[in-house]
């Protein structure tokens, strides 16, 4: 019996060790989010300093790339204090995904020259920006998708849900600049607007939906102050059938959007803080478990107590209720202690395993829409908007379910032509 014991000790230490990485991980997530925020105010102010020469955006740009950097050297400073193969979890998948932000943010410099030297438009500034703050969040939905607790693995689908729906309101801002600032309607301006609103109201629902009480209590208190209807209005006058001329427009919609952005971001910080409060609180009751499990130990080496075997065979699986067995069958009170353990520990391990179940079956959506989209873009020479308007078209035409058709999409991959 005393072998049962050391292992269920061995697989609690285990559980702790895996926690303690994970806790590191939402450490990571936290300074991910402050970075995400500084690069999205980054990015919106270089399209208002590209479409005006106004010296108080030149000011303001600038500001802003010192917030980004000091939020850059945050997460330099977290990824250098933490050894990656005995400190962290997540394998080969999270250090490539890390690989990538760092390389996407030494050509940081490279893009801020482009800004200052006035040699790129606001779209194609808009799509370098974007496509390292993509490489961000997908960190963030990674570190999700390894989460070995259900608490902890909804509050990481909540927030990457939160910080996707916060950067599509990002880049429907930088749009909506370009288009007051020109006065000009693209060919598929329009449509790239729709698609950011109903992408934006898709993650906020998944967010509700995953959040938990307390930070939809905050979230709904946050909505009442964003200037919501302001941004309405702006919207129809976008949608409208012509444009009118407004040369302050640009700067309107801007500041309201900004505003919009820092109050998400509010929410964020609230959730990224009951992040690492609900991760450190896990490791520190796990610990305590620990604890009981070793004076357990400790009492049986002293001590000559043996359960049946009929209960210790009969299958972890299935360990019956302690009132069902007698208390004859169990023998001595040290001997009724360590069933109730392992029957708490298999208890643990099954509820563990079904709330993980539910929790991983959004990202895994998510994850198959992704590589249809990947599939579109490979052989259909699609832009990521436009697969993913591709997709959402043929699910509403077929009233079905994005990821059913997604699922259709990667089954016939192999017989698509390549573009």
């Amino acid at each position: 019996m005393q072998t049962a014991i050391t292992y269920l000790i061995a697989a609690k230490r285990c559980e702790i060790d895996e926690l303690e990485k994970l806790n590191r991980i939402c450490g990571l997530v936290r300074v991910v989010s402050e970075l995400v925020q500084h690069l999205q105010s980054e990015r919106g102010i270089s399209n208002l300093y590209l479409t005006s020469k106004d010296l108080n955006f030149s000011t303001r740009w600038e500001h802003c790339v010192d917030l980004t950097d000091c939020a850059k050297d945050k997460v330099q400073a977290w990824l250098s204090s933490v050894d990656p193969i005995s400190g962290m979890t997540g394998g080969s998948r999270l250090f490539t995904r890390i690989a990538v932000v760092l390389h996407g943010l030494e050509q940081l410099p490279l893009v801020r020259a482009s800004v200052q030297g006035r040699n790129a438009s606001p779209a194609q500034l808009t799509e370098r920006y974007s496509h390292l703050i993509s490489s961000l969040l997908a960190l963030v939905f990674d570190a999700a998708d390894i989460s070995v607790d259900p608490e902890i693995s909804r509050l990481l689908v909540a927030l990457f849900n939160l910080m996707q729906g916060k950067e599509f309101v990002g880049r429907e801002r930088a749009l909506g600049t370009r288009i007051f600032a020109s006065n000009h309607l693209g060919k598929d301006d329009l449509k790239i607007l729709s698609d950011l609103i109903e992408l934006q109201e898709q993650c906020f629902d998944r967010f509700e939906s995953f959040c938990g009480e307390s930070i939809l209590t905050q979230w709904h208190a946050l909505q009442t102050i964003m200037p919501l209807a302001d941004i309405e209005r702006m919207r129809r006058k976008l949608f409208a059938p012509h444009l009118q001329a407004d040369p302050g427009a640009a700067e309107i919609w801007f500041n309201y959007c900004s505003k919009r952005i820092d109050d998400i971001f509010i929410a964020e910080q609230h959730l990224t803080e009951s992040l690492q409060q609900s991760s450190q609180i896990r490791v520190k009751r796990t610990q305590l478990e620990l604890n009981d499990q070793q004076s357990l130990l400790a009492a049986l080496s002293k001590q000559d107590s043996v359960i049946p075997g009929t209960v210790l065979v009969s299958g972890l699986d299935h360990i019956p209720h302690i009132e069902s067995l007698g208390l004859e069958s169990l023998g001595s009170p040290l001997a009724r202690d360590i069933f109730e353990l392992l029957q708490k520990q298999t208890l643990h391990l099954q509820s563990v395993s079904q709330e993980l179940a539910t929790v991983k079956a959004a990202l895994d959506e998510r994850k198959l829409i992704e590589r249809a989209k990947g599939v579109l873009m490979s052989h259909q020479a699609l832009s990521e908007d436009a697969a993913y308007r591709l997709l959402r078209d043929k699910a509403m035409n077929q009233n079905r379910r994005l990821v059913e058709v997604a699922e259709s999409v990667l089954s016939m991959a192999d017989f698509l032509p390549k573009s």
